[in-house]
């Protein structure tokens, strides 16, 4: 099925949403849901049971994570952003949503107006990751290569449009440089195709590739956030080796439909704020190569707002149009 057949079946399902109502009285009463709109086991899946745990002791309600997969998350955001803003739809929301406008011709929700942002909850950078037979063993000399070659050097990532990939067009633009890109299916195919050289670098997520690169069997050569990761602290970053200030990682937040009672938003994100704090869930946040990441909901509202604004025109200036 088509993505845009996914997306159209998504938001006719969510046309069905009740009239917005605002949070009763005694909020939670019953189980809260937090949608999110990938599949089952990635890090967004994750992290939104990471969330959800937390319910019960906070709030002494249940949240019950549901996935509402296709269309880049599209489905998901347009989902929440038709339900009814009591406090029983939350969303946990990923950096592919400020991605959305750019790519697709048209939403049928507003990505930044039709949300109430409640925090941000991580972030994790990405990796460039090379195979060790690769001519380059440095991002420096990968540079070096590429501008010497325009277009020669073929690079992976899990999908056009995927932070990834727009990580990669950003890089390559601000460098002046011309690679190939080659999409792959998912972040496990991409892996084993550089393994097995079919293409001599990606860029990707670092989640589950320090035994990769521990064993010897992935070489990596820079991360794309602007300090380097505490988890893999021998890999430089790209703003410390070829571009200054390059900054760019995946992110992840919950909100909730435009209109969220301000009790749930403070009450909820004085839940994230406390968990984030605690030893147990930085290291399940450090096993997905991540850090957590405590904001009021007027920093994350302003935050994604900016990160909208900014991917829109990177994709539109570099002409990126989402698989169909």
């Amino acid at each position: 099925m088509k993505r845009r057949d996914v997306l159209i079946g998504g938001l006719a399902a969510a046309a069905l949403a009740p009239f917005p109502t605002r949070s009763a009285p005694g909020w939670p009463n019953r189980p809260v849901k937090i949608i999110h709109g990938f599949g089952p086991g990635g890090p967004v899946d994750l992290l939104a049971r990471m969330v959800a745990a937390e319910f019960p002791a906070k709030f002494g309600q249940q949240a019950v994570v549901e996935a509402k997969p296709g269309a880049g998350g599209t489905v998901g955001a347009n989902f929440v952003a038709k339900a009814a803003p009591d406090g029983y739809t939350l969303f946990l929301m990923a950096s592919g949503h400020a991605a959305a406008p750019g790519l697709y011709a048209s939403l049928p929700y507003d990505p930044v107006g039709d949300f109430t942002m409640i925090s941000m909850v991580a972030r994790s950078p990405f990796a460039i990751v090379a195979n060790p037979t690769a001519p380059f063993k440095t991002v420096q000399e990968l540079v070096q290569q590429a501008k010497a070659q325009p277009g020669a050097i073929n690079y992976g990532s899990p999908g056009i449009g995927t932070g990834m990939h727009l990580a990669a067009v950003l890089m390559l633009s601000r460098l002046g440089l011309q690679m190939t890109h080659v999409s792959y299916r998912s972040g496990g195919a991409l892996n084993a195709a550089v393994m097995a050289g079919e293409v001599p670098v990606m860029f990707t997520s670092l989640a589950a590739l320090a035994p990769i690169l521990e064993s010897g069997r992935l070489r990596g050569l820079a991360v794309t956030s602007k300090s380097r990761f505490a988890g893999l602290p021998d890999i430089p970053t790209v703003a410390e080796t070829v571009l200054p200030d390059f900054d760019v990682s995946a992110w992840y937040a919950v909100a909730g439909p435009k209109g969220l009672d301000d009790d749930v938003t403070v009450g909820v994100n004085e839940m994230i704020r406390a968990a984030l704090a605690r030893p147990d869930i930085q290291e399940k946040l450090r096993v997905q190569a991540a850090v957590p990441w405590t904001t009021t909901p007027q920093e994350a509202q302003a935050f994604v707002a900016t990160e909208v604004a900014h991917w829109t025109g990177v994709i539109r200036a570099e002409k990126i149009a989402a698989p169909s």
